[in-house]
């Protein structure tokens, strides 16, 4: 036995008989020769009463458990259809088939349950609701591995589809702009710069080769200045 088996085989314990299933299962990892598979298998908490009905959900009602998956990526991605302009009717339509796979698994929870509190119930739906869409969630619920719910106040797992192009989406598209005209202007600087890397690199040659130039040009009038001297010697000579 693995250690991912053992937890899939504890998880699937009832909630009552948890503690000692832990106990058996670790020292079944620890007889195998994984100790450091049983230290882990120890450290793993108990579940609520709510995390414990969405474990069990996962292992007898697969096939909702998928729907309400599947349900809830479409329907992210039918949002972001619909904010950018596509039709509603995938979105409408995805919403529909998360929202009867939430009631039918909230019964189905109620049920394992033998009935449950109100306060329970809503835990139970709004992670089912969060684990759709959310990432960490939709792993803990395909694998029924809760030990508490998804702590969902504050998080519009599924918010109202905005009439227009939101706010948000608009502040998008004007940072994108924005962001757009700050990187042609880096290369636009960018392009200059080596424009004026190269002017200097022309300038230190042209430089260069003016010096050059003056010292030949130097050279060249002390050898007019020689032989000018010579001129003249050769003038006073045939004179006399």
């Amino acid at each position: 036995m693995t250690l991912d088996e053992a937890t899939d085989e504890l998880y699937g314990a009832d909630l009552d008989a948890f503690v000692a299933e832990r106990t058996r299962l670790g020292r079944e990892l620890k007889e195998s020769g994984d100790g450091d598979a049983a230290a882990k298998l120890a450290k793993l908490k108990k579940p609520t009463v709510a995390a414990w009905a969405l474990n069990q959900l996962a292992r007898r009602h697969r096939r909702d458990v998928d729907l309400l998956l599947d349900a809830g990526h479409r329907l992210r991605q039918a949002q972001e259809g619909v904010v950018g302009g596509a039709d509603r009717a995938a979105f409408e339509q995805a919403q529909k088939t998360e929202r009867e796979a939430l009631r039918r698994l909230t019964q189905q929870a109620s049920e394992l349950l033998g009935g449950a509190s109100s306060q329970v119930l809503s835990q139970l739906s709004q992670t089912l609701r969060g684990a759709a869409v959310s990432e960490e969630g939709r792993e803990l619920l395909a694998r029924g591995r809760f030990t508490t719910p998804l702590e969902t106040e504050g998080f519009d797992v599924f918010g109202a589809l905005p009439a227009s192009r939101p706010a948000k989406a608009k502040q998008q598209a004007k940072t994108q702009k924005a962001n757009d005209e700050l990187r042609q202007a880096r290369e636009r600087l960018r392009e200059l710069e080596q424009k004026a890397k190269a002017a200097e690199r022309d300038a230190a040659r042209l430089k260069g080769e003016l010096k050059k130039s003056e010292r030949a040009a130097e050279s060249a009038r002390v050898v007019v200045a020689a032989a000018q001297r010579e001129l003249k010697e050769a003038q006073r000579r045939a004179r006399n």
